[in-house]
């Protein structure tokens, strides 16, 4: 059978209903200038389908992964192993025992269905269907569907699409709460043929109209996408998060936005919720409350301990000398100094567009924020030949080949000021 032809003139939906209705076994090949879809056939039903562009959330792991069925670690381990055997990677899934049969075959069914369905809304490209006598694909995991029944359901897509995008103009728009606290109450939707993968196949929603929920009641679609609305969450964040179809996702967060559950975020709005969530996942900062309280007299005495040994070197349960204190306590201590005196002169150097020539200017320029070692002396720095310099003393105040720090300079300018190269920093005047 030759079947080719544009979009425009024969819709997706009547080049399913003449397969399906001849029971037609090969592959349709539908283009467009961004992407290019196949859908393979066995006796007029759908057994698999790919895209060249395909979205992540289409990836069978993704989908696994989002329901609960894997955990992270497991599905890296399986994409490892997929990258070495080239099977296929539900295979390898069961195969490992990793999830059962019939997971894998729901999720295959979610990831084609979510690439038939967006062939729904082309309205312009070319087809091709190539007629074949059989299709290889795996008849263990897949389960050949219907066309009819995916033929309703994309009509019905197609004719609430407008709704969605109305409510929805793009997909990095951000939405949030209108009230955190609200309780919300589920209302049970009727089951469709597929509702293990969370929609139906019937016409309409499952006979919940949206308009007749009260106040406080959502749907199961509903109540799938609101806890994912966070406030920085995009709606293409959602899509990804989501155990529904790109569709169903969709639909519901148009219907909350429509019953004024949620909102869109302002940039004021989403500035401070980025913000809490960093000031959430910082690393706690040290206190003493903190400290159980056993730890307390523990800590006491180690001070006490710590204060005590240099001046005993003949110390019989730790033989700590005083030579052995100094290189390795205070000349690690002096080695944060270092450390110290080189951020110092680097915040001078943005601010003045010069690094400082020695210790003397840049306590001039960073006043009172200049540390001293362990000593009490002054560490020495230079800036020479592209590099900034600190070096320290050991406890007798001879140079110490272990106390030098080596910085790059910044910026090597071209002009001199004071023999000195200048950088394109700011130079504040007096």
């Amino acid at each position: 059978m030759a079947l080719e032809g544009t979009l425009r003139d024969f819709s997706f939906a009547d080049i399913l209903q003449l397969i399906s209705l001849q029971r037609k076994t090969g592959v349709l090949t539908l283009r467009t200038a961004e992407n290019l879809v196949t859908v393979s056939f066995q006796d007029g039903c759908i057994v698999g389908a790919s895209t060249l562009n395909q979205h992540t959330e289409d990836m069978i792991g993704l989908i696994l992964l989002k329901r609960g069925e894997v955990t992270k670690a497991e599905l890296e381990g399986a994409l490892r192993r997929q990258e070495e055997t080239l099977q296929r990677l539900g295979r390898i899934l069961i195969d490992h025992h990793v999830v059962p049969v019939e997971t894998v075959r729901v999720a295959l069914q979610q990831q084609i269905l979510q690439i038939v369905y967006r062939v729904f809304r082309w309205t312009d490209g070319e087809y091709h269907f190539s007629q074949e006598t059989d299709i290889d694909y795996d008849r263990d995991l897949l389960q050949p569907m219907a066309a009819d029944s995916i033929i309703m359901e994309g009509a019905r897509m197609t004719d609430e699409w407008p709704f969605i995008d109305q409510r929805i103009p793009s997909r990095e728009v951000i939405l949030r709460k209108v009230d955190p606290a609200r309780r919300l109450e589920v209302v049970e939707q009727r089951g469709g043929l597929y509702s293990d993968l969370e929609f139906s196949f019937t016409a309409g929603d499952g006979g919940q109209n949206a308009d007749a929920l009260r106040e406080h009641q959502v749907s199961e679609s509903q109540m799938v996408v609101y806890p994912l609305v966070n406030g920085t969450n995009s709606v293409g964040d959602i899509i990804l998060e989501s155990t529904l179809i790109e569709f169903e996702t969709c639909k519901a967060l148009a219907e909350l936005l429509d019953r004024g559950i949620i909102r869109e975020a302002t940039q004021e709005e989403v500035a401070r919720e980025l913000r809490r969530g960093i000031a959430q996942t910082a690393p706690p900062r040290f206190s003493f409350t903190s400290l159980p309280w056993l730890a307390l007299p523990f800590l006491v005495l180690l001070g006490f301990s710590l204060t005590v040994i240099p001046r005993n070197p003949i110390n019989p349960g730790f033989e700590l000398r005083q030579e052995v204190w100094n290189r390795r306590v205070l000349e690690s201590l002096s080695w944060i100094g270092l450390d110290r005196v080189a951020r110092e002169a680097e915040t001078s150097y943005y601010l003045n567009g010069i690094y400082p020539a020695d210790m003397a200017e840049l306590a001039s320029a960073v006043p009172g924020r200049v540390p001293t070692d362990p000593w009490g002396r002054q560490y020495r720095l230079v800036s020479r030949g592209g590099k900034l310099l600190v070096t320290g003393a050991d406890a007798a105040g001879r140079p110490a080949p272990r106390l030098i720090l080596s910085h790059n300079l910044a910026w090597e300018g071209s002009g001199q000021r004071g023999g000195r190269p200048v950088g394109p920093g700011v130079q504040i005047v007096d």
